[in-house]
């Protein structure tokens, strides 16, 4: 399992704007992408910034992912621009233990 942490930064002001057109347009070319299992969406407090985890069933969609966000390039004629993408083979972590009552 592959996973892709991607940090986006957001025009504050625009934000719910660029979240609808992220949501619309990022979200199914996302879901799309060979071995794609699911992903998260994270926004933060203030608006300004929204994380997003990606849990591929391997690495083949990581060039696509890097290609399209570009990350570390700072367009200002965009509302929102990939400030990061980090790559995480293995997370480590353990399942949510079930909780019977």
């Amino acid at each position: 399992m592959t996973t892709l942490v991607a940090t986006l930064v957001l025009v504050p002001d625009r934000s719910d704007e660029v979240l609808t057109r992220l949501r619309s347009e990022v979200a199914p070319w996302l879901r799309r992408l060979p071995g794609f299992v699911t992903s998260r969406w994270l926004l933060a407090a203030d608006h300004d910034r929204c994380t997003v985890l990606v849990e591929l069933a391997g690495a083949d969609a990581v060039p696509a992912l890097d290609a399209a966000l570009r990350p570390g390039v700072h367009d200002t004629a965009r509302s929102w621009w990939c400030e990061r993408l980090e790559t995480v083979e293995d997370l480590g972590l353990a399942t949510r233990p079930s909780i019977t009552l």
